[in-house]
């Protein structure tokens, strides 16, 4: 039996999942809700890279990471 394994930067909540761009050049950190990024900032698995790219994107908005993943936290 032959079995696939993925590739673990491709995977879903990789670093370079979550920066890689779609066909229009959107990355996906910028298209996610903030609760789906707080989400996965907040996972278990997620590592401190991951984590400083989410509070980047914070700030590019303009938000304090802390403020803006702390209202979007979903239980």
């Amino acid at each position: 039996m032959n079995r696939h394994q993925k590739n673990p930067a491709t995977t879903p909540g990789s670093l370079e999942w979550l920066l890689a761009r779609n066909r229009q050049g959107q990355r996906r950190i910028d298209r996610f809700s903030w609760g789906r990024l707080a989400r996965i900032y907040n996972a278990r698995s997620t590592t401190a890279d991951i984590r400083k790219a989410i509070e980047n994107a914070a700030r590019r908005c303009g938000y304090k990471p802390a403020v803006i993943l702390g209202l979007n936290r979903w239980n």
